[in-house]
């Protein structure tokens, strides 16, 4: 984002701030000649690009660059901060997890062998659910 700002100092106080550098110390600066310098200076005005790089320059610009740098500086801790807290409880909540044991659920199975009904020497694999954290226990009929 763009962050030019909407009022300038005077051009006469921006360059009071730097110094009151030479006509040509402003022209070297900004790429421009010498002479068109001094036609802003008897207008009393430049053109906004060159009165926004000599803010820039000043004081006032070097001031609104350190307290812009600084604030996102206490947002980025902060932020970093809120996302250490956030991983921590999450590492926290898996561990939990781990230490409870495996909850299982409607729709994960658990394979287990069992004897077909009716036919002997035959075993057909039954989906059971897990209960409880435990598979079951013993072959179990199923219907066909």
């Amino acid at each position: 984002m763009i962050r030019a700002p909407r009022q300038l100092p005077p051009l006469d106080a921006i360059l009071s701030d730097l110094g009151q550098p030479t006509p040509a110390m402003i022209g070297r600066a900004l790429g421009v000649h010498e002479r068109t310098v001094y036609h802003w200076l008897a207008r009393g005005h430049a053109p906004r690009p060159a009165h926004l790089a000599l803010f820039w320059e000043s004081t006032w610009g070097r001031s609104q660059i350190s307290a812009d740098s600084e604030n996102a500086a206490m947002w980025a801790r902060g932020e970093a901060e809120a996302l250490r807290r956030e991983v921590a409880a999450l590492r926290a909540r898996v561990a939990r997890l781990e230490r409870v044991g495996h909850f299982g659920s409607a729709n994960a199975p658990y394979l287990v062998a069992v004897a077909a009904a009716g036919v002997e020497g035959v075993q057909q694999i039954a989906a059971e659910p897990l209960r409880h954290g435990r598979p079951p226990s013993g072959p179990q009929l199923v219907a066909l």
